[in-house]
């Protein structure tokens, strides 16, 4: 794991301590999942400034762009979308 996705999975971590998760991946810039029960009841939007508004706080512009998508979801939406199919 490279330092920028250790640093970025720490930033998150501190938010979103267990029981959420967070999956993290590194190709020409990073993609992830953090799967949290903060997110219930939250529109998609409200999820995406949630993860945005640590972001802009805790990284630089450069950092910022490293980061192609990061999706927030219910534990119910993932055992959802890992049992269909």
């Amino acid at each position: 794991m490279g330092p920028f996705r250790k640093r970025l999975e720490r930033i998150l971590r501190q938010r979103f301590p267990k029981p959420a998760s967070i999956e993290l991946r590194e190709d020409d810039g990073v993609i992830g999942v953090i799967t949290s029960p903060e997110f219930r009841g939250k529109e998609p939007m409200e999820r995406v400034t949630m993860i945005w508004d640590i972001l802009d706080k805790e990284l630089s512009p450069e950092e910022r762009k490293k980061i192609v998508t990061i999706l927030a979801v219910t534990p119910e939406e993932e055992i959802a979308h890992s049992t269909s199919g």
